[in-house]
């Protein structure tokens, strides 16, 4: 009896985890503007965008990883944490911004484009 009231406990924990424990980071809605340039020995990615409701959370730029070692652009794919379904929350578009210091890109590298839900933009490697 214990153990099954254990195991329920747990089942209605994790059903009602927010997102942000679960790890399911979301596109936001879409990408406004960016940046990338090199700064210091490394690369340094800025992005601003918005998101369609309130309640997210963590925005970031992840750098999708490379498949052609040449290639010209690099992709980054802007991402947040959305609230959970059980939370009310305003429904507008918010802004959101978020900042990314990577390692250079190898040769050949000259473009960034950044990857929202809707759109996308594509911006130089600036020094």
């Amino acid at each position: 009896m214990h153990a099954r009231s254990a195991l329920l406990f747990l089942v209605a924990a994790l059903s009602l985890a927010s997102p942000a424990i679960a790890g399911d980071a979301k596109l936001i809605y879409r990408i406004d503007s960016a940046t990338a340039k090199i700064e210091k020995h490394h690369l340094v990615i800025s992005a601003q965008g918005a998101v369609n409701s309130g309640g997210w959370n963590n925005p970031h730029l992840r750098l999708k990883e490379i498949v052609v070692p040449e290639t010209r652009t690099l992709q980054v794919i802007f991402v947040a944490i959305p609230p959970s379904r059980q939370k009310a929350v305003v429904q507008a578009l918010l802004p959101v911004s978020a900042s990314k210091v990577a390692k250079l890109p190898r040769y050949g590298a000259k473009e960034i484009r950044i990857v929202a839900e809707t759109n996308s933009i594509t911006v130089p490697i600036t020094r």
